[in-house]
C-alpha cells in the first residue's frame, strides 16, 4: 500500500482525483496526510473525509514542522501542490519521494504557478501544451520528468477552452507517475482521449482509463457542491 501525502495551497483538485482513483481501486494507496499553508478547499476536503491534515508555516526555518509531520506519517510519495519552495532539508530527507505536477512540457515555462504556463504557451503561439510530473530536486521545476503528456492545440483555443483538458490530463499524468515510480509496468498505449482530444503520454499508461468516467470528473469539478 503506497502511503501518499499532499502539500496543498488551493482547491485540492489533484487531491480529490487521487482520492477517487483510490476508491475505484486503480491506485493501491492510502492518503495519510494533507498539509497546507493556509485555509483552503484541500483542508475542507481532508476534514470531511477524515484525512489527517495540518496548516503550517512554510517560512519556518528549515520547514521543521513539515519535516516532522512527513517523517511521522512514514510517507512513500509526497505530492507538492503547495505554492511554496520546498526547503533543501526536506528535499534531502525525502529524495525521490517528492513529486510535482506542472502545467507545461518542462523545461518550457518552468518556475510558473498554476495556469501561468498554459497562458504563456498560448500567448507564444505554441502548437502543443502539456503537463509534466517530475521529481523535486533543489531547483525550481528542474527535477527529472517521470511522465509528460502532450496536448495538441486547436485554432482559436483560449485558456478557458483548454484548462479542463489540461486539468484532467494533469491528473492522469500524476496518477501514471505515482504508479510507474512505485514499480507498476506500462500496460497501455500512451495515446488516449482526454475530453475529446487525443493526448500523447510518455511513458504509456500503467492503468486502465475506462473506470475514470465523466461522472467522476463532474464530482471533482462540483466540489464543494451548493448543497454543502
Amino acid at each position: 500500500m503506497i502511503r501518499i501525502a499532499f502539500l496543498c495551497s488551493g482547491g485540492g483538485g489533484n487531491l480529490r482525483f487521487i482520492a477517487e482513483v483510490i476508491r475505484l481501486g486503480l491506485l493501491p494507496a492510502r492518503l495519510v496526510m494533507v498539509v497546507t499553508d493556509r485555509e483552503c478547499l484541500a483542508n475542507r476536503f481532508a476534514c470531511e473525509n477524515q484525512l489527517p491534515n495540518e496548516i503550517i508555516d512554510f517560512t519556518e526555518p528549515g520547514q521543521a514542522s513539515l519535516l516532522r509531520l512527513l517523517e511521522a506519517a512514514s510517507v512513500d510519495i509526497i505530492i507538492t501542490n503547495v505554492h511554496r519552495i520546498i526547503h533543501p532539508a526536506v528535499v534531502q530527507a525525502f529524495a525521490k519521494r517528492l513529486l510535482n505536477l506542472h502545467y507545461s512540457l518542462l523545461p518550457a515555462y518552468g518556475a510558473m504557478i498554476g495556469t501561468k504556463p498554459v497562458e504563456a504557451a498560448l500567448q507564444a503561439g505554441s502548437l502543443f501544451i502539456g503537463t509534466t510530473a517530475h521529481l523535486v530536486d533543489f531547483g525550481v521545476d528542474t527535477g527529472p520528468p517521470l511522465v509528460q503528456s502532450a496536448i495538441p492545440l486547436q485554432q482559436g483555443d483560449t485558456l478557458p477552452s483548454v484548462m479542463d483538458t489540461v486539468f484532467r490530463t494533469g491528473c492522469l499524468c500524476l496518477l501514471n507517475a505515482i504508479l510507474l515510480h512505485t514499480g507498476s509496468p506500462v500496460r497501455y498505449c500512451g495515446t488516449h482521449l482526454v475530453h475529446g482530444r487525443t493526448v500523447l503520454s510518455n511513458p504509456g499508461l500503467a492503468f486502465d482509463q475506462g473506470p475514470i468516467d465523466d461522472d467522476m470528473w463532474q464530482r471533482i469539478a462540483d466540489y464543494p457542491s451548493p448543497a454543502r
